[in-house]
């Protein structure tokens, strides 16, 4: 049974799974001594969940590899096979599907020819960490809102940067328990049908002041980085 969570204006709940509850158990988590649902955003929680997902073999990043072969962090204007085949890859890594059942899949050719089109400057915009490249990238085509944000976030972060968020459902599901959480102002959102409905722009503003105030409460002397908060969200409540 997976981790039931409820969010509306009139009720607010998490109902852990005895999944959650065993994985929390046995990585000896730091939780909210509260009600030990809320995965804290400490220095402790990020280390652990990284090492975790660095030694899970069912997370190897395929794309990673791809994108070190081709070189692409050099060659900032790769060949249409480099791109595409790291493209695909994000895809499948990430289980975003525009590719896999087809009836999107020239939304993923729309994204590589974007990426391959100078006026575009895809990669001047991503090393700037210009939070509308992944709006713009989801134009291309239907399908691409979650997808976009993982082709920004992880050739960033495969180029060494920490410039994105990744748009994913996991991280909407739980995102406003751990805003209120933190006491960060969402004004105005409150489902999650809301979250979802969120540009990635005022998605990314939401997880930037998040962030923000779990370094500040919890005196993050290393502070936690945007992969490593988008890591506690995604692969804590996945379960």
């Amino acid at each position: 049974m997976a981790t039931k969570l409820i969010y509306t204006t009139r009720k607010k709940h998490i109902e852990a799974s005895s999944d959650f509850k065993n994985f929390i158990a046995e990585h000896k988590l730091e939780m909210n001594t509260k009600s030990g649902e809320i995965v804290l955003l400490t220095r402790k929680n990020a280390d652990i969940v990284e090492k975790l997902i660095a030694s899970d073999d069912n997370y190897f990043p395929f794309s990673r590899e791809l994108f070190n072969y081709y070189k692409l962090p050099k060659i900032k204007n790769p060949n249409d096979k480099a791109l595409f085949a790291v493209l695909r890859e994000i895809d499948r890594d990430n289980s975003t599907n525009v590719w896999r059942y087809g009836k999107n899949r020239d939304s993923l050719y729309a994204v590589c020819n974007y990426i391959h089109d100078p006026n575009n400057k895809f990669f001047d915009r991503l090393d700037a960490g210009d939070i509308s490249l992944p709006d713009d990238i989801a134009q291309c085509g239907t399908g691409l809102k979650s997808f976009s944000s993982k082709v920004c976030k992880y050739i960033c972060e495969f180029a060494g940067g920490d410039n994105y968020y990744i748009n994913d459902s996991v991280v909407r599901r739980v995102l406003l328990f751990y805003l209120d959480y933190y006491e960060v102002d969402h004004s105005g959102i409150d489902s999650i049908r809301n979250v979802d409905a969120l540009s990635y722009n005022n998605l990314f503003d939401l997880l930037e002041n998040l962030r923000n105030e779990a370094n500040k409460k919890h005196g993050n002397t290393i502070e936690i980085k945007k992969s490593e908060l988008d890591h506690i969200l995604w692969y804590c409540y996945k379960i």
